[in-house]
């Protein structure tokens, strides 16, 4: 466990149409501040304010360089929209190691287990148990506790992993983001609801 939780990830959810467009800019440039200058310059997130620019940006280009230049190719130029989804909720697990224990010891094994639902309660379980070893989380404010936990399941639903009724959409890794993501870390597997035995069909091409 790390020894203190990133929380700055509220600033956006998903982000999927500011990362493809950040990520896109990067891989013309090859340079993160020429990114950055370009994306500001020609409101490419198209934000009404230049401090909501800043904002986005801010929180956006982190997420996007826990990835290799691969990875980034393809979430970019190969991926379709669901392989994009599983992508980001990669790239957002390796960034915050908050959502990737929520991920792995809420989500995961939810669904190991066969429960259909997600529902605060096991949120609050989880959140509970770490503020009990990080200081960063037993000292946040409830209105801030609730704006976390909110943004947290909002990324799931805009990541197809979860309904509007907090039942759990059980998600199938294509091959193609398998080969992408296994090799990077050991817990790439764990952060998705899905059954290890059907990663595992998906990766030898069965359907």
């Amino acid at each position: 466990m790390e020894d203190h939780y990133k929380l700055s990830f509220t600033a956006v959810s998903l982000g999927l149409s500011e990362s493809l467009v950040i990520a896109e800019t990067y891989l013309s440039t090859g340079d993160w501040e020429r990114t950055k200058e370009r994306v500001k310059e020609k409101n490419l997130l198209q934000a009404r304010v230049s401090s909501s620019v800043q904002r986005m940006y801010q929180e956006v280009e982190p997420r996007l360089q826990t990835l290799s230049e691969g990875q980034m190719h393809f979430l970019v130029e190969e991926a379709n929209l669901n392989e994009q989804k599983q992508m980001l909720w990669y790239m957002i697990c390796k960034r915050y190691s908050f959502i990737r224990d929520f991920a792995a010891e809420v989500l995961f094994r939810r669904v190991q287990l066969l429960h259909t639902d997600l529902q605060e309660y096991d949120y609050t379980v989880f959140f509970n148990e770490k503020a009990d070893w990080h200081d960063e989380l037993r000292n946040l404010k409830e209105t801030t506790q609730v704006k976390i936990r909110t943004v947290l399941f909002r990324m799931l639903r805009e990541a197809d992993f979860l309904t509007t009724e907090n039942q759990i959409i059980p998600c199938i890794l294509s091959p193609a983001v398998v080969n992408q993501i296994e090799i990077d870390v050991p817990w790439s597997l764990t952060i998705y609801p899905t059954q290890i035995n059907l990663i595992k069909e998906g990766e030898h091409g069965t359907t």
